[in-house]
């Protein structure tokens, strides 16, 4: 049911609210849309997926199942593991700013947003460097690429690597300032608030502790 490539990433797109064929395509770096259609289809067929077409053809929406939404430990365990004994350096199509922007988009640490309409501007230091705004209301966000026109909080300056790094949890957001890597501007309260707003990614944790749990399971298997 679950072991073909790209079917277990579809469902952890669709468990973090990716719903729409065209959305699920970009969060997919490298997926065909033969081969997604392939898998939708698959995993309607074994009732993990549901599809609601009530927008027509060309707008239906994707949702888990119960028995689907059943998978998210199994998703975040095989997260944590990875996290652990496979994670390398990022392809380079993880480092799609508009991907990276995305990702940090969805994993908001929402108790402790202000209750008003938040502004964080993403600048990413490319060739060209490109711009992002999130408008952060307090049941949507938003993703700009052209300045929407409410008062910018707080502006985040760095390239697509270490944002990528910061999301993941293989660098603080204090460690990339530090290391000259990634820049915040903006009001000096909303400065020190700013770090908190992100819950980053579910996976942080596991990318912090990784070289500990390696450490410690590598001397319980020599206690052997």
């Amino acid at each position: 049911m679950l072991g073909d490539r790209w079917t277990l990433l579809i469902v952890r797109e669709m468990l973090h609210g990716v719903c729409r064929f065209n959305e699920l395509e970009r969060c997919l770096p490298g997926i065909s849309r033969s081969v997604l259609s392939q898998r939708l289809r698959h995993l309607q067929q074994v009732d993990l997926v549901v599809r609601n077409d009530e927008g027509g053809q060309h707008g239906g929406e994707y949702h888990l199942s119960p028995a689907g939404q059943d998978l998210r430990p199994v998703l975040q365990s095989l997260g944590d593991w990875a996290a652990t004994w496979a994670f390398g350096d990022p392809d380079p199509a993880e480092l799609d700013p508009d991907l990276v922007v995305r990702w940090i988009s969805r994993h908001l640490a929402r108790d402790r947003l202000p209750r008003r309409r938040v502004v964080v501007a993403f600048e990413v230091l490319l060739r060209s460097p490109r711009r992002y705004w999130l408008v952060i209301d307090i049941d949507d966000v938003s993703i700009c690429r052209h300045d929407p026109g409410f008062p910018t909080d707080v502006t985040i300056r760095s390239d697509a690597e270490t944002l990528y790094r910061v999301y993941l949890g293989d660098l603080t957001v204090e460690q990339a300032r530090n290391a000259g890597r990634l820049q915040l501007t903006g009001d000096a309260l909303v400065l020190r608030q700013a770090p908190t707003w992100f819950a980053w990614s579910t996976f942080a944790p596991a990318v912090r502790d990784a070289e500990q749990r390696r450490a410690a399971a590598t001397a319980a298997s020599a206690g052997r």
